[in-house]
């Protein structure tokens, strides 16, 4: 049935201007910059149900996954393996295993609830290391759709918020020292930058705990990536008789990446600023996946979706919770 309303196109000076308006803000000092992910994923998806147009939906599809792997890498230039390594060699053991179950329980909560193995690899891994980050690395590597991509980063952006508001609360109310705090943190809240926000609010100890806990969990994008890979490339064969998997090769320069600020340390300050330009990759990536969602699509897939993201952060956070109060961990 034709619309008896048809959209009309979008003007491409808008959907320019949406860009240069969320790269202004991450380079600014806007309040809500943690929140500046899922704010383009949302306008992007505002704009496309608005005014859509099909030959900037056409480019936009060619060119988000190219801009995310390239975010990727760029995101690379603000790790020193070293100085990274030296500080998470004590807590390998747990890091290690509140991963590996992460995972292993994100999978089994997908399969229970009926999610497709993508969607639920992408809610799973997002929550076991970084939030977003994670996401970005093996949407490609999985050949995730934007659908797929969208309701994953959709749903935890949406728990990053409410991590950042009520885990502070949470923390004074059980009574958390600072380090127990930051580790809460690092192992609970999914991306880098609300684990900064949540633990600047409870005080500098813990901001330097919970950021060299995530820092080091961040560096299991590559692992994880590689494994994932060849998971999914080895089903591709036996399903297809060939593997369909893309070849993880933007992590190998995400390393590279790593391995330039480490191995010259007169380079940082460079680097800091070159994960700032990755950062603003990664913003306008998620802009251009949110421009080709409908809400129709995400409705569709997100319930049982946004189910298994809910269970699998507050079970990861009560495990967490009891370990501390225990002494397990802390």
């Amino acid at each position: 049935m034709s619309n008896l309303h048809p959209k009309s196109k979008l003007n491409p000076i808008i959907f320019i201007t949406a860009m240069v308006v969320l790269l202004g803000l991450n380079y600014s000092d806007f309040s809500f910059k943690h929140f500046l992910p899922g704010i383009a994923l949302v306008i992007g998806m505002l704009l496309t149900a608005l005014q859509d147009d099909p030959a900037i939906s056409h480019q936009s599809k060619l060119w988000s996954s190219k801009v995310l792997s390239y975010a990727i890498i760029f995101l690379g230039f603000g790790f020193n393996l070293t100085n990274i390594l030296k500080a998470g060699a004590a807590g390998i053991g747990y890091t290690v295993i509140s991963i590996g179950g992460t995972l292993i329980l994100g999978l089994l909560l997908g399969k229970l609830l009926g999610n497709k193995g993508k969607i639920s690899t992408l809610i799973s891994s997002g929550t076991a290391i970084c939030g977003g980050s994670a996401i970005a690395a093996i949407a490609p590597v999985i050949r995730a759709n934007h659908e797929e991509t969208a309701v994953a980063m959709g749903a935890i952006f949406l728990l990053n918020a409410v991590g950042l508001i009520l885990f502070p609360i949470l923390g004074h109310h059980l009574g958390l020292t600072q380090i127990q705090f930051g580790l809460l943190s690092a192992l609970a809240i999914h991306d880098t930058s609300s684990v900064v926000g949540s633990c600047l609010a409870y005080g500098q100890q813990a901001l330097l705990e919970g950021t060299t806990i995530k820092l080091v969990r961040a560096l299991w994008i590559i692992p994880v990536s590689l494994i994932i890979a060849l998971i999914y490339s080895r089903q591709n064969h036996a399903e297809a008789g060939h593997g369909k998997t893309k070849k993880p090769w933007f992590i190998l320069w995400f390393i590279l990446a790593s391995l330039v600020v480490t191995v010259f340390p007169a380079l940082q300050g460079i680097g800091k600023h070159l994960k700032e330009f990755g950062e603003s990759l990664f913003i306008i990536a998620l802009f251009l996946i949110g421009y080709n969602v409908s809400f129709a699509s995400i409705k569709a897939v997100g319930a049982k979706v946004l189910i298994q993201a809910v269970t699998l952060w507050v079970t990861v956070s009560i495990l967490v919770i009891i370990a501390l109060k225990t002494g397990l961990l802390g």
